[in-house]
């Protein structure tokens, strides 16, 4: 048998003549007078042997469409002069490779008949000459009617000749009925849009209303009230946002979903916080909590280590002449004195922090350089970070904590909720612990959501987003009523077209084209409108818009109420510094020990103070233990020379008005001066003040006559000699003995 004429192997032609001949309300008269079937309602009409047995140009020799002579002026389809025929296609599947067709002819009868091109080594033209040329043809030119439920606007409305909006459908208004007022809104430009880029597929589109019955069947829901009328075949199709429910996709099916509402708790708006505890929350919010206790844990531990670093052994020679670990008794230090001295470390490393700075003491260790080097880069990081950020948390506006802060929080406090009826299924069935209640109005019903609101019968409402947030009528509720959108997320449904199932494929496939190829989507018909008209809402209904609006300003002028916090501080602090020195001051009176006052050193005159002991009645151990230099200085005051007591007592009262600025006579033993003679060397006076001494050297050299250059010399190598030695500054700590001596006399 010839394969050319019958298909390929593993996948031949079949006889359908039977099948077509049993299709009933089909029944037609071929223009050769023979009986066959329509191919469509009031199409072409076949004989019943149609695309059977053999690969055959089938469409040629039957269909009308496909007929030409002379006289024919246009192009027929190419189509036409290919052979095909019917295949079985769980065999062509199986055992070939030959590319099969369901045809669409026969869909609403129930029958599956396939057929195939490449069976008979022909070129599908038939399912691929349209797409490949751009010139699809899916609806075939038809024209749509389509329901609008409701006016939305500005999504659904009507425009009178003058201008008028009808955007609000009051009871006995019957304009809503009147054809004649053309519908408009997003949703009809939408559509326009779409059956512009259609190319003539869809040829028009006719906007009706909906019938009243259907309206009197689902008084709470106009919308599904046109999903009705979509089943019953008055329309084509409804345009709106309508929620693919259950319910309604057991009425007909829908189109792909354009988006996805949120249904959302919507919610009284809270109120602004203006506590003072909200205001000194707000200058620790630029950092968070943990963050704080780290900078803290910093500081502590900068300063433990300060102490540490700096009351060290040279600190202790320096001023005691000795090592501590030298005396054969050394002095014990009390914990209350560490205590102390941790205590103000930690105030001056917290000093340091606030005032974004550091000590620079060029006489401290290595390693307290180091410390404060890594302390102080943490510092400038910390401040820096602080301050960019502390400006607009001072100035931000923070909202009420509420009771209504979730779904789930309402559900479980059994708060009561509106919802729309037409997710009633939907709601109950995702959340059926929760205290629901559906009005039959729904939005804009006379006993709707916002009257049940208004009465008091529920606290908080489901509303969805989408099918809500440009309706002017609903956002002036939502307004009226002190509202606002929250982001709890009660349920989701995709918003979709109710539409013939024998349109929904066609109108799908021009939809998801203007996304992909054009960019035309509901979104975009939103934004421009919302950029040539502004949003439509008469105040701010989204909870996310309201929170922190404030602090967007940058020219929010920081008032006292923001800085409550360093204010009640600083008092605070002043509160307690006039506290402890008025325990200071009370405790001297009595001529108690106070750790309290300026000194934030060891108390290197603890046992002096103790025994209440002037200097002249101290001993030989006890000048040891306090500074041996100045011992030598009081021997110098006790045993002046009786020949000069006119000059010795000049020397005293000069010593007593400037303590601290006799030469210490160990200076000279250390510098190889002499002998612990107790004189200073070349000067004829006694242990007299080291500057009149050297003066009056100077002058009796200067009046003599041998103003030679080895006397210049030794001058000169005096004074280096002096400040080499550490005269001056043993002058200064002596200084600072004298005056602690006063003190102590002062308080016997």
């Amino acid at each position: 048998m010839n394969t050319a004429t019958t298909g390929n192997e593993g996948c031949q032609c079949i006889n359908q003549t039977s099948l077509l001949s049993s299709l009933q309300n089909r029944d037609c008269i071929t223009t050769n007078g023979k009986p066959g079937v329509y191919l469509t309602l009031g199409g072409s009409c076949v004989p019943y042997n149609y695309g059977s047995t053999y690969c055959l140009q089938h469409d040629l020799l039957n269909d009308p469409i496909c007929n030409f002579d002379a006289s024919t002026t246009y192009i027929i389809p190419p189509y036409c002069l290919e052979s095909w025929c019917y295949v079985d296609a769980k065999t062509c599947k199986r055992d070939s490779e030959e590319a099969i067709y369901k045809t669409k002819f026969f869909i609403s009868d129930g029958t599956d008949l396939f057929y195939s091109y490449s069976t008979c080594n022909s070129t599908d033209s038939f399912s691929n000459t349209d797409a490949a040329t751009g010139n699809v043809q899916v609806v075939g030119g038809l024209s749509i009617s389509a329901d609008i439920p409701a006016f939305q606007f500005p999504m659904l409305n009507k425009q009178l000749d003058d201008g008028t909006l009808l955007y609000k459908r009051e009871e006995d208004d019957t304009r809503y009925f009147d054809d004649s007022i053309p519908f408009g809104g997003l949703y009809v430009d939408y559509l326009n849009t779409i059956k512009d880029l259609s190319n003539g597929d869809i040829q028009n589109v006719t906007y009706t209303h909906t019938s009243k019955a259907s309206l009197k069947m689902y008084p709470t829901s106009s919308f599904t009230a046109a999903v009705q009328d979509v089943e019953n075949g008055l329309v084509d199709m409804a345009l709106g946002p309508f929620w693919i429910t259950g319910q309604r996709l057991k009425m007909t099916t829908f189109t792909v979903p354009l988006v996805y509402d949120k249904t959302v708790l919507v919610i009284p708006k809270p109120g602004q916080k203006k506590s003072l505890g909200y205001e000194v929350q707000k200058v620790l919010e630029p950092f968070t909590y943990s963050l704080w206790g780290c900078a803290i844990a910093i500081t502590v531990v900068a300063a433990l280590l300060s102490v540490w670093f700096s009351d060290r052994e040279l600190l202790a020679k320096k001023r005691y002449g000795k090592s501590l670990r030298q005396k054969k008794q050394p002095r014990k230090r009390h914990k209350g004195a560490y205590l102390r001295l941790v205590a103000d470390a930690i105030l001056e490393k917290g000093m340091f922090f606030f005032s974004a700075g550091i000590e620079q003491d060029q006489g401290a260790s290595l390693p307290h350089k180091i410390l404060m080097f890594g302390f102080g880069f943490f510092i400038l990081i910390a401040v820096s970070a602080y301050v960019a950020n502390l400006a607009a948390f001072l100035t931000q506006t923070g909202l009420e904590n509420t009771s209504y802060g979730s779904m789930k929080q309402v559900s479980e406090a059994g708060i009561a909720i509106c919802g729309h009826p037409a997710l009633e299924a939907e709601i109950r069935l995702k959340w059926p612990d929760a205290n629901w209640l559906f009005p039959d109005g729904g939005f804009d019903g006379p006993d709707g959501m916002f009257e049940a609101y208004a009465r008091g019968d529920c606290k908080v409402l489901a509303v969805g987003v989408e099918d809500t947030i440009l309706n002017v009528e609903t956002l002036a509720k939502v307004c009226e009523n002190n509202l606002v959108y929250t982001d709890s997320v009660v349920t989701e449904n995709p918003i979709a077209f109710p539409v013939k199932p024998e349109l929904a494929s066609a109108l799908s496939y021009w939809m998801y084209l203007g996304e992909k190829i054009y960019g035309v989507n509901l979104d975009t018909i939103k934004e421009q409108y919302i950029e040539e008209n502004g949003n439509p809402g008469a105040c701010i209904v989204k909870l996310s818009d309201i929170d922190g609006l404030e602090e967007v300003d940058d020219f929010t002028r920081v008032s006292p109420s923001n800085m409550f916090l360093p204010i009640m501080l600083f008092v605070f602090c002043a509160f307690v510094g006039i506290i402890l020195q008025l325990v200071h001051e009370r405790k001297r009176m009595l001529g108690k020990t106070s750790s309290i006052g300026r000194k934030s050193t060891l108390a290197i005159f603890e046992n002096v103070k103790k025994e209440n002991r002037s200097p002249e009645k101290l001993d030989d151990d006890d000048w040891g233990e306090v500074m041996p230099r100045a011992r030598d200085i009081v021997r110098r005051r006790t045993t002046a020379d009786s020949n000069d007591i006119a000059a010795s007592a000049r020397s005293v009262q000069f010593s007593q008005d400037f303590p601290g600025i006799s030469i210490p006579i160990d200076s000279f033993e250390e510098n190889g001066g002499g002998g612990g003679s107790g004189v200073a060397p070349q000067s004829p006076h006694g242990p007299t003040s080291i500057f009149r001494g050297s003066i009056d050297d100077m002058a009796k050299e200067y009046d003599s006559d041998a103003h030679n250059a080895e006397e210049d010399n030794e001058m000169n190598h005096r004074v280096q000699e002096l400040v080499e030695s550490g005269v001056i500054e043993e002058v200064l700590d002596c200084f600072d003995f004298f005056q602690e001596m006063k003190k102590l006399k002062k308080n016997q």
